[in-house]
This record gives C-alpha cells, structure tokens and sequence, in this order.
C-alpha cells in the first residue's frame, strides 16, 4: 500500500461519532408490508481516542445500529455499547492496552476486554452483544442502552470463547464454545436450557488451543473444526503479545475435525482433513451415520492481516473472500471429505433459518465482484445447481445480509433480505431491502450518515419483543 494512499471505501473505516434515535429515514420504492419488525447491526465504529488510532478493524468500539419498520414508517438508531472497555478509554483519553490486537501492558489484559463488536443475538427475551472474551453485554432493544456486562463465572480459566452461540430451534437450547487454560487446557462446551440453566456438556483437552470462532450443532452431535491456527493455552491469557499473534499458522498440521455426542459428553473421534481457516460455520445436519457440515473457508487467515490499520492508514487490501465449503464426516469409517460447493465466494454466509441443522438449498452471501477487493455484491446461490443471482449497484457495499421468510410455512428463501449498505459517492448508508427470491431491489431507507463498516446483523418480528 503506498503511503497516503486512499482507497474509495475508506469512508467506511471512518469512526462515526454521532449517536441518534430514532430517526425518521426517507424511503426509495416500496416497503413491503408484512416486513415489520427491527434490523440490528454491530461492528466497530470509533477508531481513534486521544489522538491515537486502532492497530486493528476489530479493536473499533462497538456500535450498535438498528432500523425499524412500522406502520408509520421507518426509524433509525445507533448507540455505542457503554462497555468498561469504551468507559476506560473515554475517562482516561487513550486506547486501552490489550485487545484484539493491540499490546498488552500487564498479562490477562484482553479477558478485561468486553468491547463485544463482533454479533448480536436475541434469545430468551434478552438481546446480547458478544465479542470473543467471555463476556457478553446486555442490551436494551428499544433504547439500544447498555444494561450490563455479563462475566461467564461458571468458567474456570478461559481465555477466550466463540461469539457464535448455537441455538437448537427443537429443544430451545443454547450452545456455547469456551477456549479454557486450566488443567488440562480445553475447549469446554456448555448448553444452556430454554429456562436459563447451563451445564457443561464436555471437556475436550487440547495441547494447543485454535482461533474458533464458531462451530456447529446437530440433533446428534456438536462439531468442531480446528484450523492449523493455534496457540499454547498459556500465552492465551499470560502472555503481553497482542491476542492475535499468540496464533500461528501451521499449514502441515491440517485441520482437525472433532466430534462430540451431545448426548453422553463423550468425543466419538477425533479426524484430520486438509488445512483451513474459518470464521463462520453456515449450517450442519445429520445423514444416518455422516455428518454434514458447511462452512466458509478461507485457504489461511490472511483476512486478519488484511483489516489491520497500518501506522494508523485504513484497511486497503487484498481482501481474501472464503468458499462455501461442505465437509461429509463419516464417523462409523472414521473419515472427511471435503469439497467447495457450488456457488462464489463469499461471507456472511447465511440461509433460510428454517432449514437450520437440515438440508438446505438456498444460501445467501455477501462478496466481491474481483478477486481481492471488498464485498460489493449480494448474492443468492442454488448449492445443488450452481445457479446464483447477485445484486450489486455502483459505488456501493454492501454488509451482512439477514434473511426474512415472507411466512412461516412458505418456500425455502422465498421473502426478503435485508442488508445495510455504504454508498461511498453520497456519503450516506442505506437499509436495503430485496425480494430474496429474485434478488430485485424493493427499498432503498436512507440513513442520514455514513455507517462504518459493520459485522453481523439480526432481524427481529414485532412480534417477537411484545
């Protein structure tokens, strides 16, 4: 990157200072009318504090954003989550030390950190911010207000935990995934029933602990899939290297799959495949004695490397987008094989929630259009055809997209997606709204600034939170 250089998406770097609520958006097209509800979005939106700027996209302070549809119109809101993480930094005029790539100044300085900009998720009439220490905020869906900071206490020495909880729509459960430096170090599984209690439901030691920042669940079994990208337990939480670089890349030691019966607790077997990087697990399912997973693969973590802010300038590429990819675990031969499904490359892979931990068809996904940019299109993909329809508009990107079935027993994909995207020429984000079955565009919601870059979204029926 040449110094002073600044790509034309740099706006969405940019810290955005302003908070609002509940602001009146002007409207281009048609809302549909059966979408009432309220889109939430988090990601990191302020970079620099006292002068000083981010040493990585993922040490932004989050801020929370939510749009919503009702019967006299369509209002926005963004509010910074009022974390001790963001507090410190406001009282004492710097960036704390120690976060998720940043130097630590005393050892266990990022397990302090609950800057939780990486997911949302509404469960249990509790809206919940999540980042990837084991601590969580409580939100306040209507005000966007900060309730609390929520410490996993029930968890001896962990050092880490995956910000993708997984939920069981059958049972009502709620599976978490912990990075644990006790004795012996281990990934710990705890599920947590639909009226509040957790148990742990294994301990699976680990020499060296992965970067897992998600996993999957089926009616059977709760999979986990370590990429040659580890650490040793104890520099997780003693060590004043910045949290990333604890991490290695190994290619040679492949990947390892690791099975575990959620019934009894017991991991049925340990396999290796070929090495990959992950970030999100997309969906998985029982087929008599195989498993199905999908995923997004990257062929290594060189996206971490790619959102770094370098001597303070913007994230400027080469952007790595991963492929959907399926493994097919045999666990009674004790084997994997895995391909690339049919369909670009792309992130923030989602599908028709319905079809969660069962076959699905259709799945949705945000990518670029060349090979090492940002994501700049939307697309629908058939995983068994290979057919894909993509949206995709000037000068404009386009964030994660979250998907809205038009009825509850309606066609798989058929409805609406909904995405949050910068218009880099107008200087403004916008709520787009499409038909997901044909991928045509029905809204446009006009913010009334430039959002930062975000992570992942959530879309919440009226019905849902009366």
């Amino acid at each position: 990157m040449n110094p002073g250089y600044m790509p034309k998406y740099s706006i969405g770097f940019t810290s955005l200072l302003d908070e609002v609520s509940s602001v009146p958006l002007s409207v281009t097209g048609i809302i549909p009318p059966g979408l009432v509800g309220t889109m939430y979005r988090i990601g990191p939106g302020r970079f620099e504090i006292g002068g000083h700027t981010v040493g990585h996209w993922l040490d932004g302070f989050a801020l929370l954003s939510s749009v919503t549809f009702g019967p006299h119109g369509v209002t926005c809101s963004n509010r910074f989550l009022a974390s001790s993480w963001y507090h410190r930094a406001l009282l004492e005029d710097a960036l704390p030390a120690g976060g998720f790539d940043s130097p630590s100044v005393h050892w266990r300085s990022h397990l302090s950190d609950d800057n939780t900009n990486m997911n949302i998720m509404h469960w249990r009439n509790e809206f919940e911010a999540l980042g990837d220490t084991p601590q969580s905020i409580l939100i306040d869906p209507m005000t966007l207000a900060t309730i609390r900071t929520r410490r996993w206490a029930h968890l001896h020495r962990c050092c880490a935990s995956s910000p993708h909880p997984v939920f069981d729509r059958l049972t009502g459960e709620r599976f978490d995934l912990s990075l644990c430096n006790g004795d012996p170090a281990a990934y710990v599984i705890t599920v947590t029933s639909p009226e509040g209690r957790t148990r742990r439901l294994c301990t699976v030691p680990s020499s060296r602990l992965g970067y897992m920042h998600s996993f999957s669940v089926t009616p059977r079994w709760v999979v986990l899939v370590e990429g040659p990208f580890t650490a040793y337990p104890r520099s997780l939480s003693s060590s004043r290297r910045p949290y990333l670089r604890n991490y290695v890349w190994d290619a040679g030691r492949g990947s390892r799959v690791l099975v575990v019966d959620r019934r009894t607790g017991a991991l049925k077997t340990t396999l290796s495949t070929r090495p990959l990087f992950t970030l999100h697990h997309i969906n998985a399912w029982d087929d008599g004695d195989q498993i199905i997973v999908d995923l997004a693969a990257y062929a290594d973590p060189s996206i971490l490397d790619a959102l770094a802010f370098d001597h303070g300038e913007v994230p400027a590429g080469d952007f790595p987008a991963p492929l959907a990819t399926r493994l097919v675990i045999d666990v009674e031969h004790k084997r994997v094989v895995c391909s690339p499904l049919r369909c670009p490359p792309g992130e923030f892979c989602m599908i028709d929630a319905r079809f969660s931990t069962r076959p699905h068809t259709i799945l949705f996904a945000a990518g670029p259009t060349r090979t090492g940019e940002p994501i700049d299109r939307l697309c629908r993909s058939d995983v068994m055809t290979g057919r894909f329809i993509e949206w995709s508009s000037d000068n404009c990107f386009p964030g994660a997209p979250v998907f809205v079935p038009a009825a509850a027993d309606g066609p798989e994909g058929e409805g609406w997606l909904l995405a949050i995207v910068l218009d880099v020429l107008a200087k403004r984000s916008f709520v787009l709204i499409l038909d997901a079955a044909t991928m045509t565009e029905q809204a446009r919601a006009w913010l009334p600034c430039a959002l930062p870059f975000g992570l992942h979204a959530l879309f919440v029926p009226e019905e849902a939170t009366t």
